[in-house]
């Protein structure tokens, strides 16, 4: 029987797992699969809790419609039922700009504009901002040839106020990240290659909103998110339920990988080691890197050269008559320039349903990321503080709320910075001289829910293909 280690029990490790039996039972493979989880539950940064009224998501909140990956694998987990869609008729997000509330114009691209004369209906540029992007197609800069920041990219193809305005709010959001080190090929892969394929970013945007006309794409506006009726925690603690042929094991913080001999793994832990065939670690890379030192010290150098960025999401409930404004929208965003501690905040009730209860409402709050690493050593007071201050001074909430939960989400935001792809090249090459060694996880091609889903998919594919090869060896 074939032993496999999968270090780590977030999405990434139990979808892993999951993979391996499937594609196990397939092909008739007989293994026995030790998924190693350091705390003292499963999920990782997906924590879902239902408090009293309200249900409140510690970490991501949905996955993207348009990466099918988690809304395949919540299918084949029965949970197509519980899918949830965002309520997309009601969705707007605004720009915290200039002491107001300023909406996005409509028709984002990722993060570029695709209609110019909305732009100019919409008060978030000034007359020059509004001009700079109306000329962009005739101003646009040649095609990089090298990997170039996100601030680089965006500045030269559609100028400052977009750079400062749309792309750096929009991208800490999701990244926590700083636009003058993120990689736009890393970051922005889809505008990279309509620039690429199409000569131009401009023809490029052109050329994909006539392909999405033309297929009928433009008219059937699907929702942008998706979640799951009673949290995204349904679908860890679905694969979870799922797992037949794997051993769980919570509070077992592995201290190093080794060899033994030339064909198998040592897995150590605290009081106890296991021998391995295969191993896939989908943890983040700074943590691949500290249990790969022995293993291979170039490897783990490389891995520890992938940056992150710390977390803090504060979740608030409130009576709804308390928040003194109508939350016709999805929620705002903080550019840096304008030096505030929050990053983000979520009007939950608007973009989901069933969050919370009749006449209640909740918002979540984004600080920390490369903006304000050192807030995730304040107390929890100070962290309220700070955050019921600007909320009052942004959205005119001077209610104390009724519901307060803080999570702090430490080294758990990867930044693919400038040169990210060639640094993943030359881990591929260094992984591929350890056969039966695996990575997965968000520190590598992707972020979000579903890109974890496909990274565990690809080493569960690859770990059986490697272990049938040793069976017919």
């Amino acid at each position: 029987m074939h032993q496999v280690v999968i270090v780590g029990g977030g999405i990434s490790g139990l979808s892993a797992a999951y993979f391996l039996e499937k594609q196990a039972r397939k092909s008739g493979l007989d293994i026995t699969i030790h998924l190693m989880e350091q705390q003292n539950r499963l999920g990782g940064v997906i924590l879902t809790e239902q408090d009293g009224e309200f249900l409140v998501e510690g970490g991501p909140d949905s996955f993207l419609a348009q990466k099918p990956a988690a809304i395949e694998l919540c299918r084949e987990l029965g949970l197509a039922d519980r899918l949830l869609p965002s309520n997309d008729h009601r969705r707007k997000t605004y720009v915290w700009q200039g002491g107001k509330l300023k909406e996005l114009p409509e028709g984002l691209m990722f993060v570029v504009p695709t209609k110019i004369w909305p732009i100019f209906h919409n008060e978030l540029f000034s007359f020059s901002g509004k001009l700079r992007l109306a000329l962009s197609p005739l101003l646009a800069s040649s095609r990089a040839e090298m990997d170039i920041s996100v601030a680089d990219f965006v500045r030269q193809r559609l100028g400052g106020q977009a750079l400062e305005r749309l792309a750096e709010p929009l991208l800490a959001a999701v990244y926590g990240g700083d636009v003058d080190a993120l990689s736009a090929r890393a970051t922005l892969p889809q505008l990279v290659a309509l620039e690429e394929k199409h000569g131009s970013l401009w023809r490029g945007i052109y050329e994909a909103r006539h392909a999405r006309a033309n297929n009928g794409e433009a008219r059937a506006k699907s929702s942008l998110f998706v979640t799951l009726r009673n949290g995204v925690g349904e679908l860890t603690s679905a694969l979870e339920k799922h797992l037949i042929r794997t051993q769980v094991n919570t509070q077992r913080e592995i201290g190093e990988i080794g060899r033994l001999g030339k064909k198998s793994f040592r897995v150590e832990w605290k009081g106890g080691e296991m021998e391995a065939e295969a191993v896939i670690l989908a943890i983040p890379a700074h943590a691949a890197a500290r249990l790969t030192q022995e293993l291979d010290g170039q490897l783990a150098s490389k891995l520890a050269e992938i940056p992150y960025h710390s977390s803090l999401i504060v979740s608030l409930g409130y009576e709804e008559g308390e928040i003194g404004r109508e939350l016709n929208g999805f929620g705002f965003i903080v550019p840096r320039s304008e030096r505030r501690a929050l990053i983000a905040c979520t009007w939950v009730n608007t973009k989901f349903s069933y969050r919370s209860a009749p006449g209640k409402l909740l918002l979540r709050c984004f600080l920390g990321g490369a903006r304000n690493p050192s807030i995730l050593e304040e107390n929890d007071s100070r962290i309220l503080e700070i955050t019921l201050r600007e909320l009052a001074e942004i959205m005119g909430v001077h209610a104390q709320p009724k519901f307060v939960r803080i999570f702090r989400w430490e080294k758990c935001m990867p930044q693919y910075a400038v040169g990210h792809l060639s640094r993943l090249e030359e881990i591929s090459s260094l992984v591929a001289g350890h056969p039966g060694l695996f990575l997965a996880g968000n520190g590598y091609r992707g972020i979000g829910i579903p890109d974890c889903i496909q990274s565990s998919a690809a080493a569960a594919s690859a770990a059986i293909q490697y272990l049938q090869s040793r069976s017919s060896g």
